[in-house]
């Protein structure tokens, strides 16, 4: 089971990429060491949880698999809302192209800002 927290952080205000972190619990609390990858239309990134990754934005939905010996592995999925963040200036030297005003913002695809994987039971030992 994976759960995302809210959007309130909007991701971070970078146009392409936002800043995801990642927690493992189970349920007698933290599970520390946890190897996930995330993957979406723009890449794969891998992490050990609890850490934070930055990954590129993508209208795609997000697929997480965290791993860690003991457990059966956990696979999500988190779906890409929108946000708005502050539109980047860029200024040029051959003049400007007259909308420097027009909108302050743009509309960027995010994911929650903060995912935590839930763990099932220990498995049993087969010996």
């Amino acid at each position: 089971m994976v759960t995302g927290g809210s959007n309130a952080n909007n991701g971070g205000a970078k146009k392409d990429r936002e800043t995801l972190a990642i927690a493992a619990v189970d349920s007698n609390g933290p599970v520390a060491d946890a190897k996930c990858v995330l993957t979406n239309s723009k890449g794969d990134w891998s992490v050990t949880a609890p850490d934070s990754i930055e990954v590129r934005r993508s209208d795609s939905d997000l697929q997480i698999k965290c791993e860690k010996a003991g457990y059966d592995a956990v696979t999500a999925t988190i779906k890409a809302s929108k946000t708005e963040i502050p539109r980047p200036e860029f200024h040029f030297a051959a003049g400007g192209s007259g909308d420097d005003d027009e909108n302050a913002t743009i509309t960027v695809p995010q994911y929650a800002p903060s995912i935590t994987v839930t763990f099932g039971s220990k498995q049993a030992n087969a010996n």
